[in-house]
């Protein structure tokens, strides 16, 4: 098929145009009957929506860093330190979500005239201010280096190569009236999901109504659950309490029968409670699956 053709042509070739492909990844996905899966796609192509997690690849750690000066001294580009801060406020300045479409992505990776920095407001100098010794923050900023997003866009280049060459693979060498047809055959969504999100994931993929948990989950790993919940906008206070649930739950959950325990399903009622209320930014009928499949990745 010699659409699959050109979009292996560029993704294999280093300086072939990413966006291209992506475009090219879109018109695939119709021709073969699963334009549920252009909406990773569209993603890339477009940016991420505020209400939407990123995948762990466009997750960029930062460091903060700042101009000091006191009575006597002044230091410039300064490491400035976090650790006393609150977590969501670390993680504002550690973790960077890039939602920028791929393109600008690609022009913040080619970038030779040295570090990303986003500036940060005077708002925030207090709370650093009073760990720094009689020193304070004339100016200060999250950084990041080129060659972190590259690794971001080089992700994205490898997972949709992988999908492609695999679909290539199942479909050898048909003609493009033939794909359509073909494709029935073939578990194209699964083929996608391993690709492009990895074989451990836990991943929703539909329309508008539906979210995406794209961090591995590992089976008995709480840290892995709770990052991918933080990732779908749980706040960490509910994660502490689901620790708890999870906790107490020890010898009542039903493996054979894949059912959870009584403490952490009263959690799941409370959380969908939330999402009624609005107070996690979440749809009522996502919510439901979300923290199904997040619960049954850690414990089966």
């Amino acid at each position: 098929m010699k659409l699959l053709d050109d979009i292996v042509d560029l993704l294999s070739d280093g300086k072939g145009s990413l966006t291209e492909a992506l475009l090219k990844t879109k018109v695939l996905m119709h021709k073969i009957g699963y334009k549920e899966l252009a909406e990773w796609v569209n993603d890339e192509l477009n940016g991420y929506p505020p209400d939407k997690p990123v995948p762990p690849y466009r997750v960029i750690h930062s460091r903060l860093v700042g101009h000091l000066q006191n009575i006597a001294y002044a230091h410039s580009n300064v490491m400035l330190p976090t650790q006393h801060l609150p977590e969501k406020t670390r993680r504002m300045f550690h973790e960077n979500n890039m939602r920028e479409s791929i393109s600008v992505l690609e022009r913040f990776a080619n970038n030779d005239k040295g570090h990303l920095t986003v500036p940060v407001g005077p708002e925030y100098h207090q709370q650093i201010d009073k760990v720094l010794d009689g020193f304070w923050v004339q100016r200060m900023w999250i950084q990041m280096e080129p060659t972190q997003v590259l690794h971001s866009v080089t992700e994205v280049r490898s997972r949709l190569l992988d999908f492609v060459l695999s679909l290539q693979d199942k479909l050898g060498d048909l003609k493009d009236d033939e794909v359509k047809e073909a494709a029935k055959d073939i578990d194209a969504a699964a083929m996608f999901r391993g690709a492009v999100f990895g074989d451990n994931a836990t991943v929703v993929i539909g329309d508008k109504n539906t979210t995406h948990i794209t961090n591995t989950i590992r089976r008995d790993d709480f840290e892995s659950l709770a990052t991918a919940l933080r990732r779908a906008g749980v706040e960490q206070g509910d994660i502490a309490l689901l620790q708890d649930a999870v906790q107490h739950d020890t010898d009542s959950v039903d493996h054979e029968k894949k059912q959870f325990g009584g403490a952490v399903k009263a959690w799941m009622s409370r959380m969908l409670g939330k999402a009624v209320e609005a107070s996690w930014n979440i749809e009522l009928g996502v919510a439901g699956g979300l923290l199904t499949e997040a619960l049954k990745a850690y414990y089966f």
